[in-house]
C-alpha cells in the first residue's frame, strides 16, 4: 500500500496594506508558494503556505511571529499537480516573459524574451513587483555589448535577460551557496553554456573592475552597507538600477544620488514598491 504523505500547513495574517511586504519576506525566507485567502472584513490579509517538512514549517513560523501563524496537518493532496495545472506564463515587463518548463508559450511580440524557470524553494520566477521594476527599467538601457553586474542574482533571471538583450557579460553575485546549482541549471535550461555567477560579496572583484550597468534588487537596509562599493564598480557613464525600495524611501535615495553624482533618468512604482534608474553624471 502506498504511504499517504502528510502536508504541514501554516495559516497567518497581517494588516492588508502589509501583505506585499509579508509575501516578499516569506518568499525570501524559503516559502515556495503563498496562497492569499478570501478577503474578510477585519482589515487583515489572511494567507497560508504548505510544506511536506514539519521542521521547515515550524522554522518559518518561529521566524515570523508577527504573522500569528496557526499550524495544522492535512492529508495528502497532489499539490504539485494542482500547481502545474494552474501555472501560466508571467509577463515581467513589456519584453520579458517567464514560463514554467511544462507550459508551451510563444508571445505575439517577436522581440520578446521568454525565459524558462521552475519555481524552487527561496527563489521566485519574476512575479514580484520589485523584479518587474528592474526589468521594466532595464528595457530603457542599451545593453548591446555592455557588461552587467546583477547583485543578489537569485534565479539569474535579470542576468539572463541582460544576455538575451545583447550584453557581452552579465555577472551575478550571491552569498548563499545553495543558489549556485539552481542558477547553473537555469542558465543551461535557457541555452547558455554557463552562468557567470560568483559566490561572495562585492570584494570578490579585484580593484579597478567596473561594469557598464549594475542592477540590484534588495531592501535598502541591505544595499546601504555596499553603496560605496557599488559606485566604485560603476564605469564612467554607467547606469544603476535599484529596486526593492519602498516609496517612502524615495527621497532618501534621491538625496544619495545627488551626493554621489548620480542623476535619476527613470522611475517605476507598483503599489508600495519603487524602483529607479540612475546614471553617472558626466
Amino acid at each position: 500500500m502506498q504511504k499517504t504523505e502528510t502536508w504541514y500547513k501554516a495559516e497567518g495574517d497581517c494588516p492588508a496594506e502589509d501583505f506585499e511586504l509579508a509575501s516578499y519576506l516569506l518568499f525570501e525566507a524559503g516559502v515556495a508558494s503563498l496562497e492569499e485567502l478570501d478577503p474578510t472584513d477585519d482589515g487583515l490579509s489572511h494567507f497560508c503556505f504548505y510544506t511536506s517538512d514539519r521542521l521547515e514549517r515550524d522554522r518559518l513560523v518561529q521566524q515570523f511571529p508577527q504573522y500569528h501563524f496557526r499550524v495544522t496537518e492535512e492529508p495528502d493532496t497532489d499539490w504539485v499537480q494542482v500547481f502545474r495545472d494552474s501555472a501560466k506564463p508571467v509577463q515581467v515587463s513589456p519584453h520579458l516573459w517567464v514560463r514554467p518548463p511544462w507550459v508551451k508559450f510563444t508571445p505575439e511580440d517577436p522581440d520578446a524574451v521568454v525565459l524558462e524557470l521552475e519555481a524552487k524553494t527561496a527563489f521566485g520566477t519574476g512575479e514580484h513587483d520589485t523584479t518587474c521594476g528592474v526589468a521594466n527599467l532595464m528595457e530603457f538601457i542599451d545593453l548591446q555589448g555592455k557588461s552587467v553586474l546583477d547583485i543578489g542574482t537569485g534565479t539569474g533571471i535579470l542576468s539572463m535577460f541582460a544576455r538575451r538583450r545583447g550584453a557581452r557579460l552579465a555577472v551575478g553575485t550571491e552569498i548563499d551557496p545553495v543558489t549556485l546549482p539552481c542558477i547553473s541549471e537555469n542558465f543551461e535550461r535557457n541555452g547558455f553554456e554557463k552562468s557567470d555567477c560568483v559566490l561572495g560579496y562585492l570584494n570578490v572583484f579585484r580593484p579597478g573592475v567596473q561594469f557598464d550597468v549594475i542592477v540590484c534588487n534588495m531592501f535598502l537596509r541591505e544595499f546601504l552597507p555596499m553603496r560605496e562599493q557599488v559606485v566604485q564598480l560603476l564605469a564612467r557613464g554607467g547606469k544603476l538600477v535599484l529596486a526593492g525600495l519602498l516609496l517612502t524611501e524615495k527621497e532618501f535615495v534621491l538625496q544619495w544620488f545627488k551626493d554621489v553624482g548620480l542623476r535619476m533618468e527613470r522611475e517605476y512604482s507598483s503599489r508600495e514598491w519603487w524602483s529607479v534608474l540612475g546614471a553617472i553624471r558626466t
